[in-house]
């Protein structure tokens, strides 16, 4: 930079000296009545540049990193926050990453959407996630709005559940009787329990009660998912006697082992999610009140477990009714 005694100064006609600078690309002047006063004013402006440095522009990726690490790290288990980073990095930052966070439009966020038409349920979740994001941001006035306002996004409901017939649950339990796969234990463990699949494979030695036949099961998907679980003696025995009993497997791990199974029995549409939906189906058809069902399932309210389940029991209700006999009719 050059010396301001060297920084050239012209005299208009008025008779007052003149310096002019360039700032964010405009010609600027500054104005003294002598040469001395005119560097002086000159000096000030250079100073105080020198104090208030141009700030940088945030980035979407940078304002992610720091809400993944401030708001989210401490509070989300290992596995939650790994896919929670994971579905940022496969569904939203290969098209947001560099884009200045302030710049973001509801036509970026629609874009994404639209680009996940075929897997509505990973669509919506991924709204739910980046909505959440950009809200805080919002909170924080890193952004005048939050973009996710404005997009369009049909969300998935989810299906009433496919679970196994009773032929199938069969056909499965004398399969895993006779081949012994290492996934045995977990699949009688999902239709005993009903429990969701990562939460099967985070419980620990310290969540099993064997005095009082209870599993303590730490959900996190609801307020309710944090829940008790009473089963009989011979279920917690299936547990391994270790502090993590199932440390061994992963969600990925679980799915593709169980594909596997159901593709050798020719079972279609048949997930490891299925197993929640048989065992819920089971309860209903041996009477268990719809309350207790709830509460096993760590289900947010009543209303959500009898919109799911609610057509098994109209059909085992018709089956019972399909067997009574009226002879006096005619």
């Amino acid at each position: 930079m050059k010396s301001i005694r060297n920084i050239k100064v012209r005299k208009r006609k008025s008779g007052q000296f003149e310096i002019r600078y360039m700032k964010n690309n405009r010609q600027h002047s500054i104005y003294g009545s002598t040469i001395f006063s005119c560097r002086q004013k000159y000096a000030k402006v250079i100073e105080h540049t020198k104090e208030q440095p141009k700030s940088k522009t945030m980035l979407f990726i940078t304002w992610y990193e720091k809400y993944i690490s401030i708001y989210k790290k401490s509070c989300l288990k290992k596995n939650t926050l790994k896919n929670l980073n994971g579905l940022f990095r496969l569904h939203i930052l290969p098209y947001i990453a560099q884009r200045p966070l302030k710049r973001i439009t509801s036509q970026d966020i629609q874009e994404i959407i639209n680009r996940m038409s075929k897997i509505p349920r990973q669509a919506t979740i991924t709204y739910t996630q980046l909505n959440a994001c950009l809200e805080q941001a919002y909170k924080l006035n890193l952004i005048s709005h939050n973009p996710c306002y404005a997009v369009i996004i049909n969300k998935d409901k989810g299906g009433k559940g496919k679970a196994l017939t009773k032929e199938q649950e069969e056909i499965l339990l004398t399969y895993l009787k006779k081949h012994n796969p290492p996934i045995k234990i977990l699949i009688f463990l999902y239709l005993a329990t009903g429990m969701r699949r990562s939460e099967l494979l985070n419980i620990e030695q310290r969540d099993l009660d064997f005095k009082n036949n209870e599993i303590v099961v730490r959900g996190e998907k609801t307020k309710n998912s944090y829940r008790t679980i009473q089963v009989k003696s011979q279920v917690l025995r299936l547990f391994p006697d270790k502090e993590k009993p199932f440390k061994e497997w992963t969600p990925s791990k679980v799915n593709h082992t169980f594909k596997t199974i159901t593709k050798k029995l020719h079972f279609n549409g048949i997930t490891i999610h299925s197993l929640r939906h048989t065992f819920a189906t089971r309860c209903i058809e041996q009477g268990i009140d719809m309350v207790v069902v709830q509460k096993w399932l760590g289900h947010a309210s009543i209303t959500m477990t009898i919109d799911t389940y609610t057509h098994i029991e109209k059909d085992f209700k018709q089956q019972s009714a399909n067997k009574l006999e009226y002879d006096f009719i005619p």
